[in-house]
């Protein structure tokens, strides 16, 4: 079983650096650079992948915002609709997420980009999502602010109250294993859309999972939506795939 360790904290006169602040901001830095050096290397212009990495930088945060603060308490937010312009309701997954493709959807449609192009760029930011988010879910596991069902298993977290599933710490060991599944993957060649494919259905199926060891009500909409993502990327994929076969032989 995990000992259980306090968060990590640096105190700087008043200022007070947790482990979680520190690393979300370490998880918003790598991923422009993943997806800048990524961009590069496809032949697309850093300052292109950086105008759609800020777009969709603010788009994640505004629906994962609206998300937290309208859908998942409607009742709240019909009681008090100003609670939409607070800050500090939390981070929702699948509002970040989904206000991030839609911000990028936007944005390249405004650029007059092709679906095909849209594709493209998609799979790159999806490449470099599970590395910078696997930083992210440190934060929450050394916060300890995900807690899950009481168990006895050997990767449970001794908790002061007793020993439970610490659910950002199952994530974060999971898009380890991912960022090295897509590092040997990435050696060969890969069609667009492979990625994103890859990481909406693994992903995906992974929420899935994790929401039967929540405390309260599991919760699949955001593993659901994972998966309908990847479903809906192959299916993109094997459609280009096919058009540039057919081409060719003709």
């Amino acid at each position: 079983m995990i000992p259980y360790f306090p968060q990590p904290a640096v105190h700087l006169g008043r200022v007070t650096i947790h482990a979680y602040g520190a690393l979300a901001v370490v998880a918003v830095l790598v991923s422009l650079w993943v997806i800048v050096r990524r961009g590069r290397r496809m032949g697309i212009g850093a300052e292109e992948m950086f105008r759609l990495w800020f777009w969709m930088y603010v788009g994640a945060v505004l629906g994962s915002h609206l998300f937290r603060t309208v859908f998942e308490d409607f009742g709240g937010f019909l009681a008090d609709p100003l609670r939409v312009f607070r800050i500090g309701s939390g981070v929702s997954t699948l509002g970040a997420a989904t206000g991030g493709v839609f911000a990028a959807l936007l944005w390249c449609r405004a650029r007059r980009l092709s679906w095909f192009e849209l594709l493209r760029r998609m799979d790159i930011v999806a490449y470099a999502i599970p590395t910078a988010w696997m930083f992210g879910r440190l934060g929450c596991a050394l916060a300890h602010d995900h807690k899950g069902l009481p168990s006895l298993s050997w990767i449970a977290v001794q908790f002061p109250e007793g020993p439970r599933y610490d659910l950002g710490l199952l994530e974060f060991l999971f898009l380890v294993g991912v960022v090295g599944a897509f590092w040997v993957l990435d050696r060969r060649p890969r069609p667009a859309g492979f990625f994103l494919a890859l990481y909406g259905l693994g992903y995906g199926g992974f929420r899935l999972w994790l929401a039967t060891l929540r405390l309260g009500p599991a919760r699949f909409y955001d593993g659901a939506a994972g998966v309908l993502l990847g479903l809906l990327a192959w299916t993109a994929m094997r459609s280009f795939e096919r058009s540039r076969a057919a081409s060719v032989l003709r």
